[in-house]
């Protein structure tokens, strides 16, 4: 029989509850609305690697190619999020899945991704900040990049500093021009197909007949298009950003339980329209073989859309692309201190951190864990000593591969989750938030996450294609999280939580004291 958690628990308040809440409840402050939740998602998962690297997945795979490979990692990201959507609203605190790792799983198993994690977001900024670097080169090459560069780390660093609502605000900022942008071009992609532009030809599906709808790579034949489509899949799930924003920020969201629920029904939507119909409405007006798209300028050049419009004989689109495509590398930047900040203090609530990161400033921002992740920024200075692509291939893949093993470990950590509630006779349905299709959803993500990321270099196999960087990029993250989970796995004596023994009382008192007082206000 499943028990009902408002009459299956004490109400005796556990004695841990603990100094990392009061310390939390005192410092990070609850300034994000609905609004701002929204916004942060939308922006958290629309990155540059959709306006810059869509032109490369076409290039690779070809227009079918391209869209079944984004179509299958929009279902991983849709499951990655509801999942940790289900799990954030039940246990709402700084630090998103990691804490939960931790809570559900075992503490080195939480620690050895907070920290694997951190390093992730931490080196994505560079990336981004590279990215927008050289757009800006666009307008102006006499200016050394490295200006620009400093310029959008004092901003971005400035806008973590300044607490939480200035953070959200600007991020509903970026959102809407990334939105505004992408069903601009979405509906002049559309309407070039149809014949609509200054030179009247109408495209309709010709590229799929001629070149043809799937690329091959490496082979010829079946075999050629579908390690093409596998070569793909990295690039889609870099572009689909930080998805995992939204539950990073739980305990700075005002009634977190009830936002954050409803900002993930929505992620499977926002990934059909944003990407699948930008990678559709791309193929049908780029063909895979133009040389424009073999050119890796790391502008709006490179943009499959760029090429379309001009060809089209519309020339004032590159410079819309570029400008958005510049404050869209600045949000994600930003973003990402946001979630490597968190994170940390995340970590130092469960004791895998030092203390002092959770210390905040009057704005209530941790500036301490904010200052350790900016001590890998430099690394962005590499964009001024060697060619752009080259950098910005190295951050892709680098950073990609390691988000991917936050991936698994998100969907392990809900099996668990879901196996504990089961094995103690918790029904889901008490949930503030039960995502569909469970299990069934996280063990074929966890499946295709994992193929992905053991599979994410294996080109480098293949006689001839080896490359040190290559190899070191795909799978160094591998070998680190597994050095990192050993060493606090012997450090802590940590063993993994009996499923009858996780802790389920603590959060069920929390949600039952929160429905009494909202049924005495009202």
């Amino acid at each position: 029989m499943e028990k009902h958690p408002e009459h299956g628990v004490s109400e005796e308040t556990p004695r841990h509850e603990d100094v990392s809440t009061v310390i939390e409840t005192n410092s990070l402050k609850r300034d994000l609305s609905s609004r701002h939740i929204n916004m942060i998602a939308i922006a958290g998962m629309i990155g540059t690697g959709l306006f810059l690297s869509s032109g490369q997945a076409i290039a690779t795979a070809g227009p079918a190619g391209a869209l079944l490979a984004y179509i299958v990692m929009g279902f991983v990201t849709a499951g990655v999020s509801y999942t940790t959507g289900e799990i954030t609203a039940f246990m709402p605190g700084t630090g998103g899945f990691i804490r939960h790792a931790t809570k559900f799983v075992e503490p080195a198993l939480g620690a050895a991704t907070g920290w694997n994690f951190w390093y992730t977001m931490a080196i994505t900024v560079p990336a981004e900040i590279s990215a927008a670097a050289t757009v800006i080169q666009f307008w102006n090459k006499s200016i050394n990049p490295g200006v620009w560069i400093t310029v959008f780390l004092v901003v971005i660093v400035a806008l973590n500093l300044c607490g939480v609502r200035l953070y959200g605000e600007s991020e509903v900022v970026f959102a809407s021009l990334k939105i505004m942008l992408i069903i601009g071009l979405i509906i002049g992609g559309l309407v070039i197909d149809l014949g609509g532009g200054p030179n009247h030809d109408r495209l309709g599906f010709r590229y799929w007949n001629h070149p043809g709808a799937f690329n091959a790579y490496i082979k010829t034949g079946a075999t050629g298009h579908f390690l093409a489509f596998w070569k793909v899949m990295l690039t889609a799930a870099f572009s689909y950003g930080n998805i995992q924003v939204v539950a990073i920020s739980g305990s700075e969201t005002r009634m977190p339980r009830k936002i954050i629920p409803a900002a993930t029904k929505k992620t499977f939507y926002r990934v059909l329209f944003f990407y699948v119909l930008s990678i559709f409405i791309v193929g049908l007006i780029v063909p895979y073989n133009d040389p424009l798209l073999a050119i890796s300028t790391g502008t709006a050049q490179q943009s499959p859309f760029v090429i379309a419009f001009q060809r089209s004989g519309v020339k004032v689109v590159p410079s819309i692309i570029n400008a958005v495509v510049c404050t869209s590398a600045i949000s994600s930047g930003s973003a990402c201190i946001f979630i490597a900040s968190r994170t940390l203090y995340g970590l130092s609530c469960d004791g895998h951190a030092p203390r002092f990161f959770q210390r905040c400033n009057r704005f209530g921002s941790p500036h301490y864990a904010i200052g350790l992740t900016c001590l890998l920024l430099p690394l962005v200075y590499l964009n001024v000593a060697n060619n752009t692509s080259v950098v910005f291939g190295w951050f892709v893949n680098i950073t990609t591969v390691s988000g991917l093993i936050g991936w698994v470990v998100i969907e392990a950590t809900y099996l668990r989750f879901y196996a504990g509630l089961k094995s103690q006779g918790y029904s889901r349905d008490a949930l503030p938030y039960k995502s569909p299709l469970q299990p069934y959803i996280s063990w074929a993500t966890m499946f295709v996450v994992s193929l992905v990321i053991l599979f994410s270099g294996f080109d480098v196999f293949v006689k001839g294609h080896f490359t040190a960087a290559g190899f070191l990029t795909c799978y160094l993250n591998i070998a680190i999280f597994i050095v990192i989970y050993v060493f606090f796995k012997l450090a802590f004596k940590s063993k993994v939580i009996p499923v009858k023994e996780i802790d389920f009382e603590t959060e069920f008192l929390s949600i039952q004291r929160e429905k009494d007082a909202a049924e005495v206000a009202f």
